[in-house]
């Protein structure tokens, strides 16, 4: 290593050597130094504290970080303490090496170890790395060589080999040793190139026994062999590999490696005299005299790295970018990480033609550290040697001539310096474009970005055929294939296989991750442990790049770019479920080291580093569920949960009692189901934190939606809060009336008895208002079997009670509860004349929900007057009316009488539609009365076509789903058609019962 003051070794067990003029001092892992060396033992608790702070010198490592790095997620009580006297043991020992106070430096928000790069063995031997390439691009075989021989003395074993195996020192280790390996591998190809292929052929050797999937190792054998007239075992050597990859991968060796056995087979090798071969990562600079266009478009493309898989779902993708490449000179591919920008990005540069440029060039950053040099890094890439300029002047005049493509990927942990670079880049040179990649926009004049997103998933059930199945489906079956080349979409998985695709959002990176788990797993057991997708998914390619080999890593990298301000934003925006509105983050998101007043600024910065997903046409944003799966595990480890649900349930609880006395009005009520999710997970919290009375304030202040929507989501909320036992009398009352409401088109004895409880109750407390209101509930569950005349009464009472409130909607829903009790006495005319009376005061009261059930029972008592051509036509009024409003239970109530009305009218032709649509929307809104009337309609249309015995099954199920939630009239009919098909079936005994059932409910 270079002579420096102090060096910081993590190549090998970590280490501190102090130089001087005296003695050497030396920090080790409890070794001896050398017989020059006065030594003192680095104490175990911080060689991985050490190691962290090295491997960033110079820059701040934030508190969480170190933490990470220190203990991963097994994090002590009281990490911040913990971490504190782990600095200071190591400033002690530090101090005994004879450091002084001032190399490691607190700073907000963390610690720093301010110590040039050059005293830190990692950051030496990267720099290496890049003079080696730098020679080598310059045909310096000699010198190259010499680097790369004084990078590879730097290791003293394996890296960070005494830091323990937190997920941070694993993942570095790997990234480190894949840097050494891809070193020893170009130092071996400059030997052969220079005709040293006997020396090397024994360890190439062992170097392939150690690593026998390893592509480039293979091809450095085999080349070495071939040059060392040993033919066939060079091509022994490729059939061992091929075996190997078939048996363990299911794949074939790389095009590159099959067209050199070819080559060998044929004795056409190049001989070691050629000039040195490039990585494919570094195109040699291109000289402006060289071939014309048309020849440098046909052959520069095959220098990027050539495709080993197919790219699926971004057709549309290459076309847009292609597009805009011709419009615009610098296009930025953005996204999450894990979309396949990389990817796409190597796709459209093989698709570009002499109409956008004559060459394309490649620039790779993922494995430049923060603070590097852009323009020296750029220039090594290229190839180019800046001779005595600077990096970004030789820049310039390398891409001056000509219309090149720039393709440069992975900027988003450099992404300021990229952009100043590119912005001056296409300044001077006029013919030049770029393709940038980076979960960020480089944000400089002229450029235009295209957003990645997710591969589409399927929405419904999908054919067992991958290519009618859409993009995500037909990625996961591919790379299911890879490493098991028997897996099939059939009936069993394809479902399966869909849902794992959906609850992965699309994202190409954990599809393949998870895809490549069907080697050991069945889909369904993918599946099932998707709820630990990060333990899941850790199966990337051993050639990858670290932060793409598990779907944490690749999370961990954009987080660990973020400020301390955008990663506790980002962490608290988990807490919420469907999204969020900028309001909502502010009152819930605004606390402890965010003021209110910054959430909208942090939100978009979350946006533009494609961490948050925008919703412009709503105004919402939500996080992908991946992405909120990490966050919230950051929550977690931040101890910020408790909070930040605390504070969810108090913004929510004020929404829906600010929102929910106005739901009548549809905008509200489409605002109001945009919240579904975040309501519970409110209430969710409120149960399980023991906070009953907030929970109880937001349930109750949804009973008018829920009882328009989802009525099962209200009963699950209530009953979930009363078994708490917690909160007021009142509000437990209110409670019980809600389970009453949402029950009233279906009663059960238990919703029937909790509205009888709230009425008693609400009486007792002298509350008139609520009792009013429980006292139509009791009344609007008896339409179907209690005493008419009581239930009048009772409707009568409330009216008198709650008279014109609320705007006179309550003398609306008595009119309504009146026209019931009237429709249920089969007193059709009247009920048309009541009914069309409700319909005015509904317009009067501002009720624009309740307008599509007036109108469809208008036309079940026109249908049953005998109106019926004029029936079809208010319920066809009546579904036209409730599909601008999501109300499922209306539409199901609708459609499924507009069928029944059809039927008797004849008109059979779409009924079978009508049918199928209702049941699925009544099935989604747990609604048994319409899947009742829809078994009924199918049991109309078995009879009429002569099948009998299935017009019987279709009747059971109906009565089986009505129960007594029926007038008694329909009820009767009902019974009456099951012992017509019950008697032409051959089942007289239970003909005669439903015939004694049908007349008992008409007496």
């Amino acid at each position: 290593m270079r002579d420096t003051a102090v060096t910081f070794a993590v190549l090998g067990p970590t280490e501190v050597r102090v130089g001087g003029a005296g003695p050497t001092a030396s920090l080790a892992a409890g070794s001896a130094a050398g017989p020059k060396s006065s030594t003192a033992a680095l104490p175990p608790s911080v060689r991985a504290l050490l190691a962290r702070l090295a491997l960033s010198c110079g820059r701040v490592v934030p508190v969480d970080s170190l933490t990470d790095a220190l203990w991963g997620e097994d994090l002590p009580a009281d990490a911040a303490n913990a971490l504190q006297i782990r600095v200071s043991k190591l400033r002690r020992a530090l101090a005994a090496a004879g450091l002084g106070g001032d190399v490691l430096v607190t700073q907000a928000p963390g610690y720093r170890l301010a110590v040039p790069p050059e005293s830190v063995d990692v950051h030496v031997f990267e720099r290496l790395l890049v003079s080696a390439r730098e020679e080598t691009a310059a045909g310096n075989v000699t010198a190259a060589l010499g680097r790369l021989d004084e990078a590879l003395r730097l290791w003293r074993g394996p890296a960070l080999a005494d830091v323990g195996a937190t997920a941070w020192a694993t993942t570095e280790s790997a990234r480190l040793e894949e840097l050494r390996l891809g070193a020893v591998e170009d130092r071996y190809e400059l030997l052969l190139e220079s005709g040293g292929h006997n020396e090397a052929v024994a360890d190439i050797e062992r170097l392939v026994a150690r690593h026998p999937l390893r592509e480039r190792l293979h091809r450095l054998l085999m080349l070495a062999l071939y040059r060392g007239g040993r033919q066939a075992e060079a091509l022994a050597a490729y059939q061992a590999l091929r075996r190997g990859l078939a048996d363990e991968l299911g794949i074939d060796p790389s095009p590159e490696l099959q067209a050199l056995a070819e080559a060998i087979l044929r004795q056409q090798v190049p001989s070691a005299a050629a000039p040195p071969s490039m990585p494919p990562s570094v195109p040699p600079a291109t000289s402006p005299a060289g071939p014309p266009p048309a020849q440098l478009t046909q052959r520069l493309p095959q220098r990027l790295t050539r495709r080993l898989t197919s790219v699926i779902g971004r057709q549309d993708d290459i076309a847009t970018t292609l597009e805009r490449l011709a419009e615009a000179r610098v296009v930025t591919l953005t996204g999450p990480g894990g979309m396949g920008k990389t990817t796409l990005a190597y796709e459209i540069a093989r698709h570009v033609d002499e109409t956008l440029a004559d060459r394309v060039v490649l620039v790779r950053l993922a494995a430049l550290e923060p603070g590097t040099d852009v323009a020296g890094a750029f220039a090594a890439e290229l190839g180019v040697a800046p001779q005595g300029a600077a990096p970004a002047d030789a820049l310039e005049e390398h891409l001056r001539d000509g219309r090149p493509l720039l393709v440069v990927d992975n900027c988003e942990h450099v992404v300021d310096e990229v952009a100043a670079l590119v912005e001056r880049l296409a300044a001077a040179c006029p013919g030049l474009r770029v393709l940038a990649t980076s979960r960020e926009a480089l944000a400089i004049p002229g450029e235009v970005q295209v957003a990645v997103g997710p591969l589409a998933v399927p929405s419904g059930p999908i054919t067992d055929e991958p290519e009618n199945a859409g993009p995500a489906v037909r990625l996961f079956v591919e790379r299911a294939r890879a490493v098991r080349p028997s897996f099939t979409l059939d009936a069993e998985t394809a479902p399966v296989v869909a849902s794992i695709c959906r609850r992965l959002d699309g994202m190409p990176l954990a599809i393949e991750l998870a895809a490549a788990r069907v080697k050991a797993l069945s889909p369904a057991d993918i599946e099932a442990r998707l709820a630990d997708r990060f333990s899941l998914l850790t199966a990337g390619p051993r050639t990858g790049e670290a932060r793409h080999r598990t779907l944490r890593a690749t999370l961990d990298w954009s987080h660990d770019l973020l400020p301390e301000a955008e990663r506790r934003l980002l962490r608290r925006l988990a807490v919420f479920r469907g999204g969020w509105t900028p309001a909502a983050a502010e009152e819930v998101c605004a606390f402890d080291g965010i003021v209110r007043g910054e959430v909208l600024d942090l939100l978009f910065r979350l946006v533009d580093r494609s961490l948050v997903v925008p919703e412009p046409a709503t105004g919402r944003f939500r996080l992908l569920v991946t992405v909120r799966d990490y966050a919230w595990a950051r929550l977690e480890e931040a101890g910020e949960t408790g909070t930040c649900r605390d504070r969810h349930l108090a913004c929510f609880a004020r929404y829906a009692e600010e929102h929910g006395r106005r739901v009548r009005d549809i905008a509200v009520f489409a605002r109001l189901s945009d919240e579904h999710d975040n309501f519970r997970a409110a209430v969710d919290h409120a149960v399980d934190s023991g906070d009953a009375e907030s929970g109880f304030r937001l349930a109750c202040a949804l009973l008018w939606f829920w009882n328009y929507g989802l009525r099962h989501e209200g009963t699950r909320a209530l009953t979930a809060l009363l078994e708490t036992g917690g909160g007021s009398t009142g509000a437990r009352a209110r409670a019980l009336q809600g389970i009453g409401l949402l029950h009233v088109y279906y009663p059960t004895p238990h919703s029937v008895a909790a509205a009888e409880k709230s009425l008693a109750v609400f009486e007792e407390i002298g509350d008139v208002p609520n009792a009013a209101i429980s006292r139509l509930v009791v009344a609007w569950a008896g339409q179907y079997g209690g005493d008419p005349e009581r239930c009048r009464a009772m409707v009568a009472q409330s009216r008198r009670d709650l008279g014109d409130s609320d705007d006179g909607w309550w003398r609306f829903m008595t009119q309504y509860l009146d026209s019931l009790l009237t429709l249920r006495l089969g007193d059709f005319e009247a009920a048309v004349r009541e009914w069309r009376f409700c319909l005015e005061l509904s317009h009067s009261a501002g009720d624009r929900i309740m307008g599509s059930a007036i109108l469809a029972h208008l036309g079940i008592a026109l249908r049953e007057s005998g109106r019926r051509e004029e029936a079809l036509t208010v319920l066809g009024e009546s579904v036209d009316w409730v599909r601008g409003q999501g109300s499922l239970h209306g539409l199901a109530f609708a459609l499924v009488h507009t069928a029944h009305t059809r039927l008797d009218l004849d008109e059979g032709d779409d009924v079978a539609a009508l049918l199928a649509q209702a049941q699925d929307v009544a099935r989604r809104a747990y609604n048994p009365r319409c899947q009742a009337w829809a078994a009924w309609g199918r049991a109309r249309m078995a009879y009429a076509r002569g099948d009998a015995g299935a017009a019987v099954r279709e009747c059971r199920d109906a009565l089986a789903l009505l129960k007594d939630g029926e007038f008694p009239w329909a009820r009767a009919r009902l019974w009456s058609f099951l012992a017509a098909c019950a008697e032409t079936a051959g089942l007289p005994d239970e003909a005669a019962r439903a015939r004694s059932t049908a007349a008992a409910l008409t007496t």
